[in-house]
């Protein structure tokens, strides 16, 4: 049965890919014969056979391999012209004509309901896949041609007709499965709508529908049965780092195409994978001006890259293996429910599908009332849907992209943006938990300490960076700005600096006294659970507290009427010894390699390490070493506490001895 999917979706699926490499061939450069004459007919073969294949094996086998025979000798007519890709297309054609020949093919009819639910999953992924790889060769080739979207627009239509198929069997099994494709559809189409892309971005945002088909479409024996990849699932650490990374390396690749730039032209690896991760860690950090290196595709990748990047693959993975009927280990249970703060285990996907929702409806109300605004101030409809969508999803995740040049430094003196950015900001900083935990707090009624500690940490932080700014800047980087909106870009600013990464002032005219108490903002970051990063508040108020009580003679520290834990404690310091000494790290390994000063180079690592963003003029002049030095601090920083917590919460050790306590002299 396995061998029957692979010539039934393989030959109908691969017909555009061939007359990719056969267009690229034989074009218009060289019409040494009318090879679209052949080639038209031989896609039809391919296409016809390989469904055929699906009823009649014989007939599809001979169909399908006239239409390779047509189609190879067409390609292979002007082979002296591009040697690789003629040798590619003929291993690819007796690939082909090997797995259609050798390959024992079964005819649908004589399988049962399960086995053609299945036959039927491993069909629409291998057409997902070959379509995926058409349209990444379309594009690092640069083939605009009509001839060439013509082959991408039949591919897409081959795959779409497979997950078709998979997607009313899935249903018709009772599974949810078969639901993202649709979605990602949808979101596509109205994302197509908004921008004027060329017709090569357009297919590669129409493959995001097969990459969810290739994804969703898992047979759960599969996912049951022994796979190379089930220790990295099963641990919760690797999961976090390969994943991140993954992802990382994914947009790398899709910002590296020359559909992504501005002008049809790569913006180079190096800064493409800078601008990936700075985007998955949701830090911000560029080395390019967003707006103006980047295109529409090239924007509608950072947005899916910065969302995935804030919501977490822990929560996402976990979402998506129940999705697709697979329970997820109880080590993974464990460490997403400690992360995220779920109280009960049993309820972890419910628990974290109420934080996708409450993720959608506050970014979505955010981006409506945004791109009002800024229809209101005079943008076109679909420029500020589109503005207000972006600004709205890096606002709440903490990523500080934005569509403009100057960050928001426009918008200084337009409270309502300021206002509306910040809040997003608040929100997303803060753990929907502790965010759902706010009215009661302020009712004093009983809710868990973390809550309390994290909002009280909050708002005793934004006061406080909101005072000192304002006393350090009146007079100086705000003194041209009337009274009030010196309080409001004061406030912004002091929200801002906990990795978000919006600026509404100029950070590099700002005093050192100021960047001094920005780097001591950045490096606490926001609270557990939510998108920001840095240590947490939670982590710097536990070991302030356990300092104070040190200092009162009392080795026991206390929040709220409650006694914190002597591990509570330990794995505070843990936290910020180790983000100190990561600090410390990257700041000698810049001062060793860049010419940076002192205070610039404290300043880029703290930003980077805490997934902030704010820059004061040193990512811009770094060199190659340099950019993937703040390349290993953003990815640090943003799985690098997570990956310690998962360590310390999986090294629980229980000795039956106890060893002799004795005092030493400290301090």
């Amino acid at each position: 049965m396995r061998s029957s999917a692979w010539p039934t979706a393989g030959i109908a699926s691969v017909a555009p890919l061939l007359a990719l490499i056969a267009f690229r061939l034989d074009g218009p450069r060289a019409a040494v014969i009318p090879w679209w004459a052949i080639s038209i007919v031989s896609l039809s073969l391919l296409i016809a056979g390989g469904f055929l294949m699906i009823r009649w094996v014989d007939l599809g086998r001979r169909l399908s391999t006239a239409g390779l025979v047509g189609l190879l000798s067409s390609t292979l007519s002007t082979a002296t012209l591009t040697p690789a890709l003629a040798l590619a297309a003929l291993l690819v054609g007796l690939a082909l004509l090997g797995t259609l020949w050798g390959l024992e093919v079964v005819e649908d009819s004589r399988l049962s309901r399960r086995q053609q639910r299945t036959l039927t999953e491993r069909r629409a992924r291998i057409a997902s896949a070959i379509y995926l790889a058409e349209w990444l060769l379309a594009s690092l080739l640069q083939m605009e041609d009509r001839a060439v979207l013509a082959c991408l627009g039949l591919g897409l239509l081959v795959a779409l007709g497979f997950s078709l198929a998979w997607m009313l069997r899935t249903r018709r099994a009772g599974s949810s499965r078969w639901i993202g494709p649709p979605v990602v559809a949808g979101g596509s189409l109205a994302a197509a709508a908004l921008l004027p892309w060329e017709p090569l971005q357009i297919a590669g945002f129409g493959a995001l529908v097969p990459l969810t088909v290739l994804v969703a479409a898992r047979p759960n024996e599969e996912l049951h049965a022994s796979h190379w990849w089930q220790p990295i699932v099963e641990h919760p650490a690797r999961l976090l780092v390969v994943t991140f990374a993954g992802l990382s390396f994914l947009g790398t690749l899709l910002l590296v195409l020359p559909s992504s730039a501005s002008d049809g032209r790569s913006v180079g690896f190096l800064d493409a994978a800078f601008t990936a991760v700075s985007a998955v860690c949701v830090t911000g950090l560029i080395v390019l001006d967003t707006p103006a290196a980047f295109g529409g595709f090239g924007e509608a990748v950072l947005l899916v890259l910065i969302q995935l990047g804030g919501l977490g693959i822990m929560s996402l993975s976990t979402v998506t293996l129940a999705l697709l009927g697979f329970r997820p280990s109880l080590r993974h249970e464990a460490a997403v429910a400690g992360i995220f703060a779920a109280e009960r285990r049993g309820s972890l996907t419910e628990a974290l599908s109420r934080l996708l929702l409450f993720t959608f409806v506050v970014e979505t109300v955010g981006a409506i009332f945004l791109a009002g605004w800024f229809v209101h101030e005079g943008v076109p409809p679909p420029e500020a849907i589109w503005h207000g969508l972006f600004t709205a999803v890096s606002a709440f995740c903490n990523a500080g992209f934005a569509l403009r040049s100057d960050s928001l430094v426009s918008f200084q003196q337009d409270p309502t943006v300021l206002h509306t950015v910040g809040a997003l900001i608040i929100i997303g900083g803060l753990s929907p938990t502790t965010v759902a935990a706010v009215p009661a707090i302020l009712r004093r009624r009983r809710v868990a300490v973390e809550h309390k500690i994290a909002f009280v940490a909050t708002l005793v932080l934004l006061v406080l960076g909101t005072a000192t700014i304002l006393a350090l800047e009146w007079s100086h980087t705000l003194r041209r700005l009337p009274w009030p909106d010196r309080i409001h870009n004061a406030w912004f600013q002091s929200l801002t600096t906990r990795t978000a990464g919006f600026n509404s002032v100029d950070v590099a005219a700002l005093r050192p006294a100021t960047l001094t108490v920005v780097i001591l903002l950045m490096f606490v970051g926001g609270s557990p659970g939510g998108t920001a990063g840095g240590i947490k508040t939670t982590t710097a108020v536990v070991l302030l507290l356990a300092v104070v009580s040190a200092v009162r003679g009392r080795f026991v520290a206390t929040a709220f009427r409650r006694r914190l834990s002597h591990r509570t404690v330990y794995e505070a310091a843990s936290i910020i010894t180790v983000g100190a000494l990561s600090l410390l790290l990257g700041f000698f390994a810049l001062q060793l390699t860049q010419g940076l000063d002192s205070r610039t180079a404290l300043f880029e690592t703290a930003s980077a390490l805490g997934t902030v963003g704010l820059s004061i003029g040193g990512t811009a002049s770094l060199d190659t070493v340099g950019k993937l030095i703040i390349m290993v601090c953003m990815f640090a920083g943003r799985v690098g506490p997570l990956s310690l917590f998962l360590f310390l919460g999986s090294r629980r050790s229980v000795s039956h001895w106890e060893l002799v306590e004795e005092e030493v002299t400290v301090g």
